[in-house]
């Protein structure tokens, strides 16, 4: 039987050399089947009861409600997207996996599996928003709309896993007293950088549905004492100042072009003298041909907010139009496919 799995996978590999079978088709299908099936296994709870040691599908169907066929059915799945180990007839989270998928690890991305179902929704209506050019926009949500609450949860859990390298490479003024964070949602950047720099403070100005949730978010981690939320449109609030430094992560692909020269323009006078702007994003290769996952990314921000991803020369131009000079940049690890800027007035 071994011998017959590895024919067929090594057939179906020449299939694929050759262009013999319908890779979209493939892209499409086992696609949509794996990412639905990741995220079942968080709704459904079926992480958190494996994180709590090994069982059989009729032990876990049990505790968790559900059918035997189905929980079996689905635990076979998660082996195949290499989660969950079958041993000897039980079933527990893969090593590799259980600190992504156990949701009492500090590096949890459950949160996010369960805003996918929100982004699998936004993904449904994508030939519609090709066909007429208007986005879901996703930040039109009414404040007490729970959808905000999976949104900001989910780039918290990211935040998590980046906080530590991002914050070591944002450079503050000596005695930093203060540091704006735009459209910052739940703040922990704002917060770790507050714990790295004694006596700093941070504020955090984003929408109503978001600041709701990041506030309480910061107030769970006991650190409502160093960030404190204000609800605002960070293209026409207040900006105050001066300030030692501003944080604009994941901000700039939502706005036009002159909406971020314009914005840019504003935290400069924002800023005092010798203080820092930190820039977090997704900058797109110059390169004419697509590379590959940055272009879904693209389509992505298309889809949720009718803005582009834009590339480094694009926002080099936005920060120099606005008076600024790049001092730094470089890749982030834990969040792939991001950038951090550092820049300070000219």
């Amino acid at each position: 039987m071994r011998l017959g799995i590895k024919a067929d996978n090594l057939l179906e590999r020449v299939a694929d050399f050759l262009n013999l079978a319908p890779q979209p088709l493939a892209h499409a299908f086992f696609g949509m089947m794996a990412s639905r099936t990741l995220m079942a296994g968080a709704r459904l709870g079926v992480y958190a009861a494996l994180a709590d040691g090994p069982a059989t599908p009729d032990a876990l169907a049990t505790r968790l409600k559900l059918s035997s066929e189905g929980t079996r059915a689905l635990l076979d799945a998660l082996v195949a997207c290499e989660v969950v180990e079958r041993v000897r007839g039980r079933y527990k989270l893969a090593a590799r996996a259980s600190r992504w998928l156990d949701p009492r690890s500090p590096q949890s991305i459950t949160a996010f599996l369960e805003f996918n179902y929100a982004q699998w929704d936004w993904w449904g209506q994508l030939e519609d928003v090709v066909r007429r050019g208007q986005s879901v926009n996703i930040h039109d949500f009414a404040p007490d709309d729970p959808r905000w609450r999976d949104y900001i949860h989910a780039m918290y859990q990211l935040a998590r896993l980046a906080a530590p390298e991002v914050v070591s490479a944002i450079p503050l003024p000596r005695g930093a007293r203060h540091v704006l964070d735009l459209g910052g949602a739940h703040g922990w950047f704002a917060a770790e950088l507050c714990r790295k720099h004694r006596g700093l403070k941070a504020t955090v100005v984003d929408l109503e549905g978001s600041a709701r949730v990041g506030r309480d978010i910061i107030a769970n981690a006991g650190l409502a004492h160093l960030v404190t939320h204000r609800e605002g449109n960070l293209l026409t609030h207040d900006l105050g100042g001066p300030h030692d430094g501003v944080l604009l992560f994941q901000v700039v692909h939502h706005l036009t072009p002159e909406q971020n020269v314009a914005l840019l323009r504003r935290i400069r006078t924002a800023l005092s003298p010798k203080g820092t702007l930190a820039v977090l994003e997704y900058l797109r290769e110059d390169a004419e041909t697509p590379q590959g996952s940055a272009p879904l990314i693209g389509l992505h921000y298309c889809l949720t907010s009718g803005a582009a991803a834009y590339t480094p020369a694009e926002v080099e131009g936005f920060l120099d139009d606005a008076g600024f000079d790049i001092h730094q940049s470089r890749p982030i690890r834990h969040l792939p496919l991001q950038t951090l800027l550092i820049a300070r007035p000219a």
